[in-house]
């Protein structure tokens, strides 16, 4: 306060944090203090004040009263001053942004439930206002938490102040981030409507805060009322962007709308993602969506994003229909959107918020702003322009594909399907100026749209191009434009209206403006090419002028067709008017127009026109003028483009020529009267006929004349009809014929032709012509190749051609006229009649080439013979025929003679001479047989003669030689031919065949045959047949199969089918033996074939068979076979019997069924009676063995399967090495293959007869089943030790071996090896007597010598061991060198090796055990008495013993249950040994016991009823010869009965169920309830269960665990065994530790016992103990026997 007080004085104003005083009055009532300033006093009389005490006073005062003022104003005034300007002070929210995240600035702020905000009920609001009139001084604010906000005085909620705020010189600013929780969210809810819907709201502020200032805090009461802007249903929305980019993929339109929506409230809201419908004139549109909206004061751009939904109605179709037609033409539409949903988060909607946001409804103008350019271009394509003279200002337009480019400012599929228009066109004027001629008005017409290309499509069909009334002379601008420029554009304007199919369904849109330029291609005046006048065609005339047909093609450049009615156009040339052309109903479609036009034409009226016609006939060209004229065309539209039009064209000449030719014929007169009738053939090329009155005509050839025709036919005019020709009657023109003049054209006409003269010159050198240009050429051969002097002549004579000058006079209709012309080359056709000089000088030459020529036959074949003729086919040849080819041809038959006599004529064709060679010809005839006895005598002679001559006669020959017939030539000729000679050694049988008996008796035959015919004559027969003969027997008939063809000097294969016929005598059959014989044998037989008969189609043939008779060939061969001969193919023997122990190397040996497999070479059927055979057994190409197989019956299938049989052979061995091998692979192996080689005699039973089939050989492979190992296996069946010697053990065996094979072999004694396999040492010999092995599975006695040559004397006291504790003990028994002395089988035996298992016994040699503990040596030393049973058929002796005795207490009660227990150890010698005779059971007194454990010892006491384990090292003597060694030797469950002292041990108490659970060994799961009804153990022992316990007797006790057996744990880790129950597994202990499961009944067992003494039980309740009190001997007996 001190250093307040000394500023007084110069002190700064300050507006922060400090009062400002001065001395004025108080100007602001709302200040808490008065504003002061202190001046110094001038000075003055010291007043009293200032006297130093009172100062002093004064001071001391001030200071009091200043702190009392200070401590009045702070601490009573100060808070009524803080809740006053609370009061009159303002709040104004500038912003409020409501979110739905929460801000980290309240993460740490404690509002609410602890387990998170509801935001249904909780949001966050970051305010920002501004506190105005708050008070000159600065102050603190801190408001207590919560803070209530009302309207209209409801609770809507709470809000938080977590900061602080500061205000100063009267104002201040609230900036908060706090929570709104909503107290009630109806209400709420409801406020959120009206904030949204009016345009201002108040909320009431409630609560408390507190105001710091000058160090003092006040706490006042806060109740402001704030005035917020609410959004007043946000009235200011704008759309700036419409777009609807493509089709929705569930159906409709994808829309978006580009809106800025005006919020003109201070209050932002995090809406998130919101949904709203949009409508239009209650048309639902769709919904659209945006996301991320969070809504603050001012323009808020958001992108709501949707799809336009297909409409169904049409009233809905129609509204938007109106609202697209709006967008596109610039109007306006007035669209609403309506909130669905809103979600702050995207997912989650805030239920008071949607509630809010559904009352939303923005009325928002959709516009473009102005007409959307979506037309931007037209393209009239291709149209059709119909001019009328009745309306030349509305000429008809069809336009069948007018296209109109666009774009729209959308993407989704548009597809426009109809469209109407109104169209204006205009011609550019003067700029941009435009004047309008014409409009088009067009219905709606279906369109084709095509979005991608952005083109419509649409026809304009029949539409009026109607020009404006006044706008006549620009219309006339337009049609003449059009015809004279070659592209011009013009402007088309106006609106379209379309129908169109849209994803939401069919709108129609209206109001499409366009204005765009478009482009036709002109006429370009006709000029863009030359018009060509294609014909003139003349089609009458007058008796002025000729009427014309014009056809003339002109090009249309342009993009459309013209229609113009009739127009004319001036024709002339040279300056001259020729007549007016005229286009009737013109019409240029586009492109080249073909257009006929009239015309008339007076060529007598000018020299041009009479030009004019005769160049024109002549095929000459002329020019032409086509113009255009003011009255071309009565339509006025185009009068003035028409009248311009001027065109140059060429009138092409006459391309047919009038005269089209001539013809000349030469008359059967023409030589003598020197003329030729000639014809003329004339061509009227025009439409109109004509007629020739006068023919004056010169005709020349090469400039020598040919003929001159000077004629007046007006009385028979050539009267020729419109186009068409016409031939002229016959026309007389003189003609030279002169030979050399004729020679001379004919040379002439052949060099026109361009033919070889040569050939012509050599001719008319022959003939002795001679003519200018003849060549002197010699007549060789090759000049005439070819060459057809016929045809020669009309090939020249196609070379006339004329030329002709002359004048005709014509007349065409009415109108005549003289045309002179030349023509030049005027075809003159010649017929054949010019042929008709050729012979003069042909004739005598060719018979001349006749008489010199030499005939000759290289072949003559008859076929189809009958008695009156046959058909013959003739090959030879004719030689020196001259240079040229010639045809000879006989029209009338040959005469043919056979020494002198007439055989009979034949036929012949044609025969074709080749120039200085002749011919060969192969020609067909008939042969007509006059005399049938010389026809008979010839054949034979012919047959077996080497050659005969025949002379041939005719006098009608024709030559066609160069293309001319010459006949009536006379023919003489000799010819020899070659006879067949008998067929001496020409015929071979290459093949035959015995298929089958015939059905005719003895055997069908077949045989393929070569017969070689070396005559020149063949026979074509249909059948020949043959007698066959062997050494003089007739073994039967042969025929062909079919025809016997035997081709002239050829071979042919003729299958001949026959019989072998049954021969009844000796001499017959022995024929036939030797025939089979040779054939087996591989060798031929020669036979003798008889000629029978020959025949034709109709049958036998006389003269033929008067031939074949005289025929006979010998030697005709019989062949063998062609390879050699399998008649065996296989043999196997289906079994077999072979003894070797009668000779080693020649074993006898047999088999009941041998199958030898007959290939017979034919298909008879050939049975085998008898056979033997001589046989080597090869293997790899050598010789095994042999056998001799005498004579034995056989029986034969239909198979050719023969079936025999043989025994005692022997099979004699030839190489014993080999067979020894052979022998060893035949007992190993499963098969064997081998060969079996050698010969065979059989007799066999035919058709026709019993025939010797001798020295049959064979050579075939066999297979034999192999003993296979006897496949590895020997199953031992039955084991028994029978005996000993000291060197072995004596065990009888039954095995079981299979014999895969189907031998039975003999081998005598074998022995074989036995090989313990773990051990792989031997422990025996097995020996197998007197030994037959049968096939298949057989059981053999064996007799085992276990120890005999034994390896490993361990390995046979462990056989031994693992016998006697049932063990099954895999063996190997294998072969030695010494398992034989037969030494063909050593190699075999040697190597068997055969698998079997030798199954052991329970034998239970300890049956009991009795242990007497010694009570005087404190238990340690004990006898027992052993009983031990002899299982064996010998008997055996115990040397000594090493045992252990240990067992497993099992029962519950006791300390010690579980544990294994060692009672005492045995290592005791007998003496004498323990002999225990076969089957006998023995008890030994006295073996002691040492090591007794007394504590084990005891438990047993106290568990009577135990089995113990007995573990040993034994050495025995078996039979009292074979010391078998230390022997291992295990046993468990031997009843073991404990003594102390030779007094029974106390009996045993009455035990608990679960006891005897243990001791009885019922299953657990049995309920003591269950039990209670039972009365005995599971093996029988009779219990009583009395007071919840149960009772056992004392004598059954120490039976009771043979129901549960204990587990035994041995010692030196030897496993444990476990008995259950009538059959128990027990696992017993091998040398090598690994426990064999064995199999053990529980039979019962007799006992021998050396010291009986029975003790009997009457009570199972309570143990009986026995009157003798000596050691008693426990019995073993069944399992209900008591032991004590």
């Amino acid at each position: 306060m001190a250093d307040s007080t000394n500023q007084t004085h110069n002190r700064q104003a300050v507006t922060e944090g400090e009062f400002y005083h001065h001395d004025t009055p108080r100007e602001n009532e709302g200040n808490i203090f008065e504003q002061y300033s202190e001046k110094p006093s001038p000075p003055k009389k010291r007043p009293l004040y200032k006297n130093k005490k009172y100062m002093i006073f004064c001071g001391v005062s001030t200071v009091i009263i200043v702190i009392v003022a200070v401590v009045l104003a702070l601490y009573v005034i100060f808070p009524k001053i803080a809740q006053s300007l609370l009061n009159q002070s303002n709040i104004n929210v500038n912003a409020a942004d409501i979110t739905f995240t929460k801000p980290d600035a309240l993460a740490s702020q404690v509002y609410g439930k602890r387990d998170g905000d509801d935001l249904n009920t909780t949001f966050y609001m970051n305010m920002e206002s501004s506190l105005t009139n708050t008070g000159p001084f600065s102050a603190k604010i801190v408001f207590e938490n919560p803070v209530n906000v009302y309207y209209n005085d409801t609770l809507l909620g709470d809000i938080y102040f977590y900061n602080e705020s500061h205000i100063a010189a009267g104002h201040g600013s609230i900036n908060a981030v706090t929570p709104f929780v909503i107290k009630d969210t109806a209400a709420f809810a409801a406020f959120t409507k009206t904030m949204l819907a009016v345009d201002e709201f108040k909320w009431t502020l409630k609560g408390k805060l507190s105001i710091t200032a000058l160090t003092r805090t006040a706490h006042v009461d806060l109740n402001k009322e704030i005035t917020l802007n609410g959004m007043n249903g946000f009235p200011d929305v704008r759309i700036n962007s419409f777009q609807l980019p493509g089709d929705a993929p569930s159906g409709g339109i994808l829309m978006e709308l580009g809106t800025i929506l005006n919020s003109p409230s201070p209050i932002g809201v995090q809406l998130g993602t919101i949904v709203m419908a949009v409508g239009y004139d209650g048309v639902n549109l769709g919904t659209v969506t945006a996301e991320g909206v969070n809504l603050k004061k001012g323009d808020n751009n958001i992108t709501l994003k949707g799809t336009l939904v297909p409409q169904s109605d049409n009233a809905s179709l129609a509204k938007v229909s109106t609202l697209f037609s709006n967008y596109v033409s610039g109007g306006v539409s007035n669209t609403s959107a309506v909130g669905i949903s809103c979600s702050p988060d995207g997912v989650n909607p805030i239920t008071w918020l949607s509630d809010g946001f559904k009352t939303v409804n923005l009325n928002v103008a959709l516009t473009a702003g102005a007409p959307l350019k979506i037309i931007n271009g037209v393209s009239m394509g291709y149209l059709d322009l119909k001019f009328d003279a009745n309306a030349p200002y509305a000429p008809v337009i069809n336009a069948p594909s007018v296209s109109a480019a666009y774009k729209l400012p959308f993407g989704f599929s548009l597809n426009v399907t109809a469209l109407s228009q109104n169209i204006t066109l205009a011609i550019n004027t003067t700029g941009a100026q435009t004047d309008s001629f014409a409009v088009i008005s067009t219905p709606s017409t279906p369109s084709v749209t095509d979005q991608a290309a952005g083109l419509i499509t649409f026809p304009m069909n029949n539409a009026a191009l109607n020009g404006i009334t006044g706008k006549e002379a620009t219309y006339n601008a337009y049609t003449y434009a059009l015809t004279a420029s070659s592209n011009y554009t013009f402007m088309v304007a106006g609106v379209a209206q379309t129908n169109a199919m849209t994803p939401i369904g069919a709108i129609s849109l209206t109001n499409i403006s366009f204005d765009v330029p478009t482009t036709l291609v002109g006429l370009s005046f006709l000029n863009s090419s030359a018009t060509v006048i294609n014909s003139i065609d003349v089609t009458g005339g007058t008796s002025e002028a000729l009427q014309l047909a014009i056809s003339v093609s002109m090009e249309n450049p342009s993009d459309f067709s013209i229609s113009t009615g009739d127009v004319s156009f001036n024709m002339g040339a040279s300056g001259s008017e020729l007549g007016v052309v005229t286009l009737a109903n013109l019409t240029l479609a586009r492109g080249s127009n073909t257009v006929a036009a009239t015309s008339t034409f007076d060529p007598n009226a000018s020299d041009v026109g009479k030009n004019i016609l005769s160049t024109f006939v002549m095929g000459q060209e002329n020019s032409l003028d086509i113009s255009g004229f003011a009255n071309s065309t009565d339509i006025a539209s185009l009068a003035g483009a028409l009248g311009a039009i001027t065109l140059q064209s060429t009138l092409p000449g006459l391309t047919t020529a009038i005269v089209q030719g001539a013809s000349m014929s030469i008359l059967s007169d023409s030589i003598a009267s020197g003329t030729v009738a000639v014809k003329v053939t004339i061509a009227d090329p025009f439409t109109a006929g004509l007629s020739v009155t006068k023919v004056v005509s010169a005709a020349t050839f090469n400039g020598m004349p040919l003929g001159n025709i000077d004629q007046d036919i007006s009385s028979n005019p050539i009267v020729v009809a419109g186009k068409s020709t016409a031939q002229s009657g016959d026309l007389s023109m003189t003609m030279n014929f002169e030979p050399a003049a004729i020679a001379l054209l004919m040379r002439e006409l052949s060099v026109a032709a361009g033919l070889d003269t040569r050939p012509l010159d050599a001719l008319f050198g022959l003939g002795g012509f001679h003519v200018d240009g003849q060549e002197s050429v010699d007549a060789d051969s090759s000049l005439f190749t070819n060459f057809n002097i016929s045809e020669y002549t009309l090939k020249a004579m196609t070379a006339l051609k004329v030329d002709l000058s002359l004048t005709s006079g014509i007349t065409i209709g009415q109108y005549s006229t003289d045309l002179t012309f030349s023509q030049a080359g005027v075809a003159v056709a010649a017929d054949n009649s010019v042929l008709q000089l050729i012979p003069l000088v042909g004739q005598p030459i060719v018979q001349q080439i006749v008489d010199g020529a030499v005939l000759s036959f290289d072949s003559v074949i008859l076929s189809s013979p009958t008695n009156s003729g046959f058909d013959v086919q003739m090959k030879g040849g004719i030689a020196n025929t001259g240079p040229m080819d010639a045809t000879i041809s006989f029209p009338s038959p040959l005469t043919v003679y056979w020494q002198g006599r007439k055989l009979g004529t034949v036929t012949m064709a044609n025969i074709e001479a080749k120039a200085d060679v002749g011919a060969s010809f192969d020609v067909a005839g008939k042969f007509s047989v006059t005399d049938g006895t010389a026809m008979g005598d010839f054949a034979a002679y012919m047959i077996n003669a080497d050659s005969f001559e025949w002379e041939i006669i005719t006098s009608d020959v024709s030559v066609n030689a160069l293309g001319y017939s010459f006949g009536s030539i006379a023919l003489d000729k000799f010819v020899t031919l070659a006879g067949a000679q008998g067929f001496k050694d020409d015929v071979t049988i290459t093949s035959f065949d015995l298929p089958a008996n015939d059905p005719a008796g003895g055997i069908s035959l077949s045989a393929q045959t070569v017969i070689k015919n070396p005559s020149q004559v063949g026979f074509n027969l249909s059948g020949a047949s043959f007698e066959n003969f062997f050494e003089g027997v007739d073994l039967g008939p042969l025929a062909s199969d079919g025809a016997a063809v035997f081709p002239p000097r050829g071979t042919s294969n003729i299958l001949m089918k026959g019989r072998l016929v049954t021969q009844t005598s000796a001499e017959g059959i022995a024929a036939l033996t030797k025939v089979f014989g040779n054939y087996l044998s591989g060798q031929s037989s020669s036979l003798t074939v008889k000629g029978v008969s020959g025949s034709g189609p109709q049958g036998e043939v006389n003269w033929l068979d008067a031939a074949f008779k005289a025929l006979t060939i010998e030697n005709v061969i019989l062949p063998g076979p062609t390879s050699n001969l399998t008649l065996i193919s296989s043999i196997s023997m289906e079994d077999m019997q072979i003894d070797f122990t009668k000779e080693a190397w020649a074993p006898p040996t047999g088999s009941n069924n041998v199958k030898a497999q007959i290939q017979n070479p034919f298909g008879f059927p050939l049975g085998v009676t008898q056979l033997n055979m001589k046989v080597a057994a090869t293997y790899g190409g050598q010789t095994v063995a042999t056998l001799d197989v005498p004579d034995n019956s056989a029986t034969t299938d239909a198979s050719g399967m023969v079936t025999t049989h043989f025994s005692d052979v022997p099979f004699e061995v030839q190489n014993q090495q080999l067979f020894s091998g052979f022998v060893a692979l035949l007992t190993l192996s499963p098969s064997v293959t081998f060969g079996l080689e050698g010969t065979s005699n059989a007799i066999a039973e035919t058709a026709v007869g019993s025939l010797t089939l001798p020295n049959i050989a064979f050579n075939v492979d066999t297979t034999l089943a192999g003993f296979a190992d006897f496949n590895g296996v020997a199953t031992i069946q039955q084991l028994k030790v029978t005996g000993g010697t000291a060197d072995y053990i004596l065990v009888d065996l039954v095995a079981q071996m299979t014999n895969p094979s189907n031998i039975t072999i003999t081998l005598g004694t074998i022995n074989f090896n036995v090989v313990l396999n773990d051990k792989n040492a031997v422990i025996g010999k097995v020996y197998l007597n007197d030994l037959t092995i049968t096939p298949g599975t057989q059981s053999y006695s064996i007799e085992m010598h276990l120890g005999e040559g034994a390896t490993d004397q361990a390995a046979v006291s462990s056989i031994l061991s693992s016998y006697l504790t049932n063990q099954a003990v895999p063996v190997t028994i294998t072969g030695s060198e010494t398992s034989t002395d037969i030494v063909p089988l050593k190699a075999g035996l040697e190597q068997v090796a055969l698998t079997s298992t030798m199954q052991g016994i329970q034998a239970n040699l300890v049956t009991n055990v009795v242990a007497d503990i010694d009570p005087l040596t404190g238990g340690i030393t004990a006898n027992a008495a052993v009983t031990i049973h002899n299982p064996l058929d010998t008997a055996f002796s115990i040397l000594s013993v090493k045992a252990t005795t240990n067992t497993t207490l099992v029962c519950k009660g006791y300390s010690i249950t579980g544990n294994t227990v060692t009672i005492g150890v045995i290592d005791f010698s007998p003496n004498p040994p323990a002999k225990i005779e076969p089957g006998q059971t023995v008890t030994f007194e006295n073996w002691p016991i040492t090591n007794v454990d007394v504590f084990s010892s005891y438990s047993i006491l106290m568990d009577p009823y135990t089995k113990v384990s007995l573990y040993q090292t034994v050495t025995t003597q078996v039979n009292d010869a074979y010391n078998t060694g230390e022997m291992q030797y295990f046993e468990d469950n031997i009843p073991l009965t404990i003594l102390i002292g030779g007094t029974v041990p106390v009996p045993f108490p009455d035990m608990a169920y679960s006891d005897y659970q243990c001791q009885c060994g019922i299953d657990n799961s049995v309920t003591e309830d269950q039990f209670k009804n039972q009365t005995t153990c599971v093996d029988g022992t009779t219990v009583v269960y009395r007071n919840n316990t149960i009772e056992i007797p004392t004598a059954t006790a120490a039976t009771l665990s043979t129901t549960n057996t204990s587990n035994a744990t041995l010692a030196a880790n030897q496993t444990s065994t476990t008995t259950t129950s009538a059959t128990s597994t027990t696992l017993v202990p091998t040398t090598t530790d690994t426990p064999v499961p064995t199999t053990t009944d529980s039979t019962t067992t007799t006992t021998t016992d050396s010291n009986p003494e029975a003790t009997n039980t009457d009570d199972s309740s309570s143990p009986t103990p026995t009157d003798d009190a000596s050691t008693p001997t426990p019995t073993v007996g069944d399992a209900s026997a008591t032991t004590v």
